[in-house]
């Protein structure tokens, strides 16, 4: 087990990404234009001051590197966070759909070790 953000122990399936991607959040007849807080291959965290319940399906549209793409998600958790100097509530949604960690896994991660291949090609 890793040891987390703040020393304890880390029990993430897979590693986490603090970056900002745009996302439409919907859910309960309600549509939310936000930012990630951050993103792993398992899910996102998404800023909602007045975040659903816990257990509520969603569905997020999520663009990465020009490219978009629709998921389908389930809220798990929630978490205090702050985003542009302001407290806010942050909820963790795991996402359900086939086909999203291979998607967040070719924007993000293979994007990365193809910089990290050419910079050591030098």
């Amino acid at each position: 087990m890793a040891i987390g953000r703040y020393g304890g122990s880390e029990k993430r399936r897979s590693l986490r990404l603090d970056k900002r991607f745009k996302v439409t959040l919907e859910y309960d007849g309600n549509t939310f234009n936000v930012r990630t807080i951050n993103i792993s291959s398992n899910g996102v965290q998404l800023p909602r001051r007045n975040p659903p319940s816990i257990g509520t399906h969603v569905k997020l549209t999520i663009t990465i590197r020009n490219e978009t793409s629709i998921f389908e998600g389930i809220v798990e958790r929630y978490t205090k966070c702050c985003v542009n100097g302001v407290k806010t509530t942050g909820i963790g949604i795991d996402i359900i759909s086939p086909g999203y960690s291979e998607f967040v896994e070719d924007k993000i991660f293979h994007k990365k070790f193809d910089l990290l291949e050419v910079a050591t090609a030098y």
